[in-house]
């Protein structure tokens, strides 16, 4: 694509910069977004088309050694959606579990450029940095994990902050980490124990600690370092009925901690439909009592700002579930009688991460209940910056069914009709039936690119189309004033599931939902730096802790520069304030 390009006539809906449906022009050179181009730049004419930054994913399973399983276990997946090769793209296989190639190809197709990896065991990063080689199409980041490591606990337990972050400030140097993960704090160790792990204050074997004492451990080392992105949390008890008072518990243990510089938001809570299942029984875990804890999580969100979340929207049809907490994992498979594989990785995940292929079905109550959760959620909050798109690829549904989510949040008359689909007992169990509110498609651009780039600290750069920014752009082919889409659902999904034109960093790579060309994106990595004097210390004690208690050496654990300098875009952070 040519190095200075002008997109003229577009609908723009940027709301980082405030503008909604303003006819606009955008300039393009060298890859960024610039005032003004040359006059022998190349002129599009959008025609009214509606223009989006392009789309931002902060939480989709797309790398790492955990899909290479769920492929092997899925095959008659593949054989569901064969993608023939094309002069431009390489064959593979689709549906819930894709090709690492045809992964890009299809996040290009519905106009997203940036995918965050929200779950990597930081042993396997090599792996994963050589998987990122066939990920076409994408800026990514990978978070690796802190929540059932020994070396956490050790920190933890002796009430060490300061080597936390350390520990933390390593692994993200080491690994060309983006952030800090937590899934189930203590209760995936506590399981290879034997024990299964669901309140908040029981103690973890062989570690004076509780899950409490871990979130809120890494929540403040996050904050000491001064992440960009706050501490990513998939909280205890997770698919449990009732748990919504769980996850309450643990995002109220942790709001007390100061923000670094004073910011609001000191984590995100991932995938809340799987967070927030209510009890038509208080105290009962039983699934015949099951009820949508929405709205009783959107009350506790609006008068409490210090987190973010994600909707991981069930979207019904096979999906291979995939998580870092092994007992739920097992839970769901003593559950579906289905496929099961437990994956152990050294002493950093004991139990391991967890695989089970799941159908949701409309007729399932629990399955019906729980696509009402999130969607009564964001349909009765008004701070939707705080409110991200998401499915939790593969596990509640592939990332392809994006519009479909969109087209429930625009359209009233959408969640009507698939409302009659459902359990009967689904409508009695939540308030979805009663709620007439559709979002719009300024709300549409807040929660899929404005606010998952600020959530991730990327909004200098990302999810908007102000000067600076990177060219990332996606143009959809509607006319809102020419149709009304909350009256037409199938024109929203037609519209999301193939972009008119998707730019990534200036070059258009997919035209109709067609790729034409297979760029690699960037993969960005933060860099926090420490004084001398913590940044010894944290040498010694690791290689001291790795020796004694993992598998894997201290001197072989980064993951060589060869394998990241061509694509890696490092991210610098001052924690040299840290006291040693």
């Amino acid at each position: 694509m040519a190095r200075h390009i002008i997109l003229k006539n577009g609908r723009v809906y940027d709301p980082l910069n405030n503008i909604n449906s303003e006819v606009k022009d955008i300039c393009i050179s060298d890859g960024k977004i610039v005032e003004k181009v040359p006059e022998s730049a190349k002129s599009i004419d959008l025609k009214g088309r509606v223009v989006m930054p392009g789309g931002v994913d902060l939480h989709s399973h797309i790398i790492g050694s955990k899909l290479g399983y769920g492929r092997a276990m899925c095959p008659e997946d593949h054989r569901i959606d064969p993608v023939p090769r094309t002069k431009n793209t390489r064959g593979g296989v689709g549906y819930t579990m894709p090709s690492s190639y045809i992964i890009g190809y299809r996040y290009s197709a519905m106009g997203y450029t940036t995918v965050i990896e929200p779950a990597l065991p930081a042993l396997k990063a090599l792996s994963a940095w050589e998987e990122i080689e066939d990920l076409p199409n994408l800026d990514t980041g990978l978070l690796p994990m802190f929540c059932n490591s020994m070396i956490t606990f050790n920190y933890v337990q002796n009430k060490d902050i300061s080597g936390l972050a350390a520990y933390i400030a390593w692994t993200l140097q080491s690994v060309g980490g983006f952030g800090a993960k937590v899934i189930n704090p203590g209760g995936t160790y506590a399981w290879a124990h034997g024990v299964d792990l669901r309140d908040l204050d029981e103690v973890i074997p062989e570690w004076d600690i509780t899950p409490r004492a871990v979130t809120r451990g890494i929540c403040s080392a996050v904050e000491s370092l001064g992440l960009p992105h706050p501490m990513h949390l998939h909280p205890n008890n997770l698919g449990r009925v009732g748990n919504v008072e769980t996850t309450i518990d643990q995002l109220d243990c942790i709001r007390d901690i100061k923000g670094n510089n004073g910011r609001t938001h000191i984590t995100h809570l991932a995938h809340m439909s799987f967070d927030c299942l209510g009890s038509s029984d208080p105290g009962s875990s039983d699934w015949k009592d099951l009820e949508s804890g929405g709205l009783r999580f959107a009350e506790y969100f609006e008068k409490n700002k210090h987190f973010t979340t994600d909707l991981g929207q069930i979207t019904f049809g096979p999906a291979t579930t995939m998580t870092g907490d092994g007992p739920f994992e097992f839970y769901l498979h003593q559950l579906s009688g289905g496929k099961w594989t437990n994956v152990t990785v050294d002493v950093e995940l004991p139990g391991g991460a967890g695989i089970v292929p799941y159908t949701y079905s409309p007729k399932s109550l629990g399955n019906s209940v729980q696509w009402a959760i999130p969607l009564e959620f964001a349909l009765s909050v008004d701070d939707i910056w705080r409110v991200v798109v998401s499915t939790d690829h593969p596990n509640a549904g592939p990332f392809t069914k994006y519009p479909l989510v969109i087209s429930w949040l625009m359209s009233n008359k959408q969640r009507q009709d698939w409302l009659k689909k459902m359990h009967p007992l689904a409508a009695k169990r939540s308030t979805l039936p009663e709620i007439t509110r559709e979002w719009d498609l300024y709300d549409v651009a807040i929660s899929t690119r404005a606010a998952p780039a600020k959530i991730l600290g990327l909004e200098s750069i990302k999810g908007h189309l102000g000067i600076g920014a990177d060219a990332d752009i996606a143009v959809y082919d509607i006319d809102p004033l020419k149709i009304d889409l909350a009256s037409k659902p199938d024109r929203i999904i037609r519209a999301f599931s193939n972009s008119y034109l998707t730019v990534l960093h200036g070059e258009q790579v997919s035209k109709k939902g067609k790729v034409g060309k297979t760029p690699h994106g960037k993969v960005w990595s933060i860099q926090p730096n420490l004084n001398e004097s913590l940044w010894n210390r944290i040498n010694s004690e690791l290689e001291d802790m790795m020796g004694r208690w993992f598998a894997h050496s201290f001197s072989n654990y980064p993951v060589p520069d060869r394998y990241r300098s061509h694509l890696e875009q490092k991210i610098e952070v001052d924690a040299e304030t840290i006291p040693a």
